[in-house]
């Protein structure tokens, strides 16, 4: 278990760097994240490398027996290189990005690619066998502010270029997207547009789609690259790149992304900029989740919120005590080493506002000594168990192609979400409300891509919003139904291909058989409430309701909305089959109503469950030596867990002998 800090010293002058090292290390931390955002510095003219500062800044990280992780600064670039190479700027919904901020890179620019080569080479030539560096973090949240989709003519001539090297033939390509319709047959590749900003009626939701994957091939390639570099001249040090909330904000899958890098890295902010309140605590253990299950092992927060945050505005401020348990939060959930973003608070730029450890002046905040105690509090604890694996009987599974489906054809305005201009999130709310009933209900549940998991690890599988089907997946998930798992299938399921077209056969489509159930009606309702009943128990849903014909399955719950002409009508089915058995839920649920369904799920396929109220997590984790019952009041009051009284933000880590 490690802890660190995202240290900044080009931004500092020399007679700080010791003293910040020193202050650093007192608190508890031997890490370093360094550079991500130095390109001027190291590449001042075209061709100029000078590398000094950093090779003297990891010599004194070592001097003071402290690790340090090299960011590769692509994330933003120096201006000399947009002047001399205009193209290698981005188009994002008719804006062309500019000097002055950051992620402004065309991915599919020769020039901005070449120029990156060379800097990580030269990079880690002069740095990457230092004795202090032990990981690199490729880029600096990749994708991010809306980085990953791009509307330039460069981009636009290497998605013609995708599509030539998929397809083959427009004759293939016309068939695959069904392009006949409205008549918008090409002849010839150079007739195919951006689908981007547009006027009235959207582009071909097939083409879309692959516009899509075709920026994430584009992102995927641009980190494969830099790996390359770095595991041939920086050998023996670990490879990582940052993500960020929320997990389908960027259209790149990262699953496939993070299969060239050795472990996951995230940066967690359960507050940011304006919010009243953080996140619901689930909805933060879901995103601990995401980035936990893209590889199914322990991860790293490289950037973990010390302060408060914002550009331009600030908002919620921490209470004490409550930093410190998203600290503790993020490693019982998974994390093996911790970053603190960020060590002292700029005095400069566009990041005054983002509060770190300490303010823009040296003296010990409140903040350092709260973290301090924290992490001596829970070190001893973490390095039984921080890297061990995550135990879990459920699973959610999630899939990169529904999430991108969603974004452009959400269905209902319910499932629209875009807290900015530049977002999309809709699916992934959705996603994280359907995790939260089981975390609320303390279960430990694995979020993982539905194409990399081992669906027999599990006694449960849970499956929101899998509209577009894969056909070996669903092999899989029948398979593993016959041999006696339990599945849980979301309204939407089985609508379309992989083509993004509409299967020709009703809801739920190849799972007609496994769900016992047909739906030939639905209601798109958005936030509007709709009534429906389990057994005696009221309940509300949302965003779509569909009307479930059942075929061999029991009814669960029923509409009960005398203001819907379907009241009476199926809303939720169980249904047997082999030794398994298949739970269809047609609506969205409010946060209670999925509470109550899978306390019957939970109980019928034999795994444990608790509630200790809205405020308390509790975690199961095994360690090398012992195991662990851990829990977690979110909550600025004392609560109880059962007998336990925990104080507000009180992190309670009960040691259990192994069995």
């Amino acid at each position: 278990m490690k802890f660190g800090a995202d240290y900044y010293p080009e931004q500092w002058t020399p007679n700080d760097w010791k003293e910040d090292l020193r202050i650093m290390k007192d608190m508890g931390l031997s890490v370093v994240r360094l550079a991500e955002f130095s390109w001027a510095l190291v590449e001042p003219k075209e061709g100029l490398f000078d590398f000094s500062f950093w090779d003297k800044i990891l010599d004194l990280v070592g001097k003071f027996g402290m690790q340090a992780i090299l960011g590769t600064p692509t994330a933003t670039f120096p201006p000399w290189l947009a002047q001399k190479y205009p193209e290698v700027m981005q188009i994002r919904d008719g804006i062309t990005r500019t000097i002055g901020t950051r992620r402004q890179a065309c991915f599919s620019s020769p020039k901005f690619k070449k120029a990156a080569e060379k800097l990580v080479t030269e990079m880690a030539r002069a740095l990457g066998r230092h004795p202090a560096l032990i990981s690199w973090q490729i880029d600096n949240e990749i994708g991010h502010e809306g980085s990953d989709i791009d509307h330039s003519p460069t981009s636009l001539i290497s998605f013609r270029s995708w599509l030539k090297k998929k397809y083959k033939t427009l004759k293939v390509l016309n068939e695959t997207w069904g392009s006949v319709f409205w008549g918008i047959v090409f002849d010839d590749w150079d007739q195919i547009p951006i689908p981007g900003p547009h006027v009235s009626a959207n582009f071909n939701p097939s083409m879309i789609q692959d516009f899509y994957r075709f920026h994430s091939d584009t992102v995927v390639d641009f980190v494969r690259m830099q790996a390359q570099i770095l595991r041939k001249l920086s050998p023996g040090r670990m490879l990582t790149t940052n993500l960020y909330p929320s997990p389908f904000l960027p259209v790149i899958d990262m699953a496939e992304l993070f299969r060239n890098l050795d472990y996951v890295s995230w940066d967690n902010y359960p507050t940011w900029g304006d919010q009243q309140e953080p996140f619901p605590h689930p909805f933060v253990s879901v995103m601990h989740q995401y980035n936990r299950g893209l590889k199914n092992r322990s991860f790293t927060v490289m950037e973990q919120i010390s302060g408060f945050q914002g550009h331009e505005v600030l908002g919620y401020l921490p209470a004490p005590g409550q930093t410190q348990l998203w600290m503790k939060q993020a490693i019982t959930q998974g994390a093996d080493q911790i970053l603190f973003f960020r060590y002292r608070t700029a005095r400069y730029g566009q990041e005054q506002l983002c509060y770190g450890i300490l303010d823009h002046d040296k003296e010990l905040t409140e903040r350092y000594f709260e973290l301090q105690k924290g992490i001596a509090e829970i070190l001893p604890y973490a390095e039984d168990f921080a890297s061990e694996p995550f135990p879990a009987e459920v699973a959610v599974l999630h899939d990169i192609d529904n999430a991108r489906n969603f974004k452009h054809q959400p269905v209902s305005s319910g499932l629209k979400f875009s807290p900015v201009p530049f977002a999309q999130v809709g699916y992934d709310l959705e996603m994280a409300t359907w995790f939260a009933g089981l975390n609320i209900l303390n279960v430990n549940t694995h979020f993982l891509p539905a194409a990399e998991a081992d669906f027999f690890k599990y006694k449960i599988l849970v499956l929101p919003l899998y509209s577009m089907v894969d056909e070996a997946t669903v092999k899989k998930l029948e398979e593993y139904v016959s041999a006696g798992g339990t599945l849980v299938l979301g309204y939407r399921s089985g609508a379309k291909d992989k083509n993004g077209w509409m299967l020709d056969s009703p809801i739920p489509g190849p799972f007609r058989k496994m769900a016992g159930i047909n739906v030939r009606k639905f209601e798109a309702v958005g936030e509007k409430p709709v009534k429906f009943r389990f057994r005696v128990l009221p309940g509300t849903c949302s965003k779509i309701c569909e009307i479930l014909e059942p075929e061999t399955a029991e009814v669960w719950a029923t509409y009960t909305d005398g203001k819907k002409f379907y009241k009476g009508k199926p809303v939720i089915t169980h249904n047997r089959f082999g030794k398994g058995s298949v739970v269809y839920v047609g609506a969205s649920l409010h946060p209670i109503s999925f509470m109550l369904l899978y306390r019957r799920i939970l109980r019928n396929a034999g795994v444990g469950f608790s509630f200790y109220g809205p405020n308390v997590e509790r975690v199961l984790r095994n360690g090398k030596e012992k195991n662990y019952e851990i829990y977690l009041n979110h909550s600025g009051k004392n609560v109880f867990a059962g007998w336990r009284r925990l104080k507000p933000f009180e992190v309670r880590i009960i040691p259990r002998r192994k069995s």
